[in-house]
């Protein structure tokens, strides 16, 4: 297996995919949030699915979906649970270390076609448009205005809407791919922010997966 200590490091974002039955009596995977807390030995500890902040309930030798957020690669692979424990107000699902991890990207960010509206801004004006494609490290954006107004290694303010949530920074223009469209790389974003867009990717990829759109 690849490099333990590499992969799994405490405090590393988490998706635990859980099945269930559907209203139809089929059944589906439902992906929670979740982080690794800690590794203990050959044991990984990560914070128990809640749904509305209510545990999922999750049996002791049930097999979930693992992935692993993480630097610019995403980890999976699937566990059976070794035990539930609860620590105050903590509850945690274990797992026994995984002989297995796939490991799904590597070094360059992944491109993941998706429409979000975003706000550029270059001195007084503000060109409004949408993403058609969206990575860790930069977007392809389509303007309202299908003209021409932004130069080569241009440097402009952003305003991202990702999920109800909005993502400010600074990007630069890379290329021109058409009337009106542009290849930008982030230039000044925050931990955060490039973490969330890369968690936004990963969990339409997994949705995208479930319903067979997305091969793994």
């Amino acid at each position: 297996m690849m490099e333990a200590e590499r992969i799994f490091r405490p405090n590393r974002k988490a998706s635990l995919g859980v099945r269930r039955r559907n209203d139809r009596g089929e059944t589906e995977i439902v992906y929670y949030p979740s982080r690794l807390e800690f590794v203990n030995g050959e044991r990984l500890w990560f914070a128990a699915p809640q749904e509305r902040g209510t545990l999922v309930p999750v049996g002791i030798g049930e097999t979930l979906e693992v992935y692993v957020i993480g630097d610019n690669e995403v980890f999976f692979f699937e566990g059976e649970v070794q035990d539930r424990v609860k620590r105050g107000n903590i509850a945690y699902v274990v797992f026994a270390m995984p002989e297995k991890v796939v490991r799904k990207q590597r070094r360059n960010y992944v491109r993941f076609e998706a429409v979000l509206p975003v706000l550029l801004k270059k001195a007084e004006r503000a060109f409004p448009g949408t993403t058609k494609n969206i990575s860790g490290g930069g977007m392809l954006v389509q303007l309202r205005e299908g003209r021409d107004v932004f130069e080569p290694k241009e440097e402009l303010l952003f305003l991202l809407s990702l999920d109800g949530r909005d993502i400010v920074g600074r990007a630069q223009v890379v290329r021109k791919d058409g009337p009106g469209l542009y290849a930008f790389q982030f230039s000044e974003i925050t931990d955060r922010d490039r973490e969330d867009i890369i968690k936004y990717i990963f969990q339409k990829q997994i949705e995208l997966r479930r319903k067979g759109l997305l091969k793994r």
